[in-house]
């Protein structure tokens, strides 16, 4: 269990560096394609998308609910 949590949380970090790495080559004008294209594939990127969302949406209903939506 602890194996399988430890191997969870080292890939989003792992996919959140190299998306940062990503993001810096293509603010300095370098695009990596071909690193893109396989985060694609393996939905790496789309996951992470999805959970951020989910979890943006989340706060959002927290703080209707609560009231102090501005």
């Amino acid at each position: 269990m602890k194996l399988q949590l430890i191997e969870k949380i080292s890939r989003q970090a792992v996919a959140l560096v190299l998306l940062a790495g990503i993001c810096l080559l293509y603010n300095k004008g370098i695009v990596p394609v071909y690193t893109i294209v396989l985060f694609l594939f393996s939905g790496t990127i789309i996951g992470f998308f999805f959970r951020t969302l989910s979890f943006v949406i989340k706060i959002i209903l927290v703080l209707l609910l609560a009231g102090m939506f501005v």
